[in-house]
């Protein structure tokens, strides 16, 4: 008997100490993807894209994610039922918290700008003219095979980098004005002709481009980011020779064929809904959607 008491003690501490752990690594999951999150939208998808992660960390993810579901829905249920133990009510307090804190970023954080394919038609309609004017400066001012990315999160640099044949820089995290000199000249960049192409940038409203002139990547294709909205990234394909089934085949996220060479693409937040008005935009356009 005494054994069994043993056993049942263990037993019954350990799981209070997982139930504990888990809840609060919750609460510090969502306080923390709350905090570094810049609207509602981009917090669910980042805390979905959590739970999805966790499924694919094992073959056996339902081994994972069954039991924590479990785990958390017993645990809420057994608070409930009388009589009140202080655990119980500490328990209690971290499902509140959880609940309070997915409240509170949900109406705190800014809602996402909305973003879809008519949106998408019109800003190009209104900056075709800035749009190609960058593509053609970027082009120009680049060494032959060579290519440049450069991506803008909420005014945030998010991406910077350069290649020619045989290198490979990333420039995000170069602080010295010199260092980066340097690094652009690898391309054939100078500091005014950055600048020039973030002016450019901002005249068409883009917030990030991946251009290239290399003949063995993305040549004749470049690619011009036009907005973030949630965790959705909408962004133009725009080529320069008529669009072929290789170049479809090669879109790996929900598209729109606006004409035969401009495509308009949305790299979504796991759902594969693609555009939200994309049945509307072809009833109106008959424009070819995947």
């Amino acid at each position: 008997m005494e054994r069994k008491a043993i056993l049942y003690a263990f037993l019954k501490y350990t799981y209070r100490a997982i139930e504990i752990l888990l809840l609060l690594s919750i609460v510090g999951c969502i306080a923390f993807i709350g905090l570094n999150s810049h609207d509602s939208a981009e917090m669910i998808t980042l805390l979905t894209a959590v739970f999805v992660l966790l499924m694919w960390l094992t073959q056996w993810w339902w081994l994972i994610t069954i039991p924590i579901i479990i785990i958390v829905v017993a645990s809420f249920i057994r608070c409930l039922i009388p009589p009140m133990s202080l655990y119980k009510k500490v328990v209690l307090s971290l499902h509140i918290l959880i609940v309070v804190l997915l409240f509170l970023f949900y109406i705190i954080l800014p809602k996402p700008v909305p973003c879809d394919a008519a949106t998408m038609e019109k800003h190009y309609k209104e900056h075709q003219a800035d749009m190609y004017d960058l593509v053609n400066y970027v082009n120009i001012a680049l060494d032959d095979s060579c290519s440049i990315k450069l991506e803008y999160k909420y005014d945030e640099v998010r991406v910077f980098n350069i290649e020619n044949k045989r290198e490979y820089k990333k420039c995000k995290d170069i602080e010295n004005q010199q260092e980066l000199e340097t690094a652009l000249n690898i391309v054939g960049l100078s500091m005014q002709e950055l600048n020039m192409i973030k002016e450019k940038m901002h005249k068409a409203g883009i917030i990030g481009i991946n251009i290239s002139n290399n003949p063995c990547w993305n040549k004749g294709r470049s690619v011009l980011q036009f907005r973030w909205s949630g965790g959705n990234l909408y962004q133009y394909y725009l080529y320069d020779y008529p669009i072929t089934e290789e170049d479809k085949h090669n879109l790996f996220y929900p598209y729109i064929l606006y004409n035969d060479s401009v495509v308009f693409e949305v790299q979504d937040d796991l759902s594969g809904r693609g555009f939200p008005d994309k049945d509307k935009y072809n009833s109106q356009h008959n424009t070819t959607i995947n």
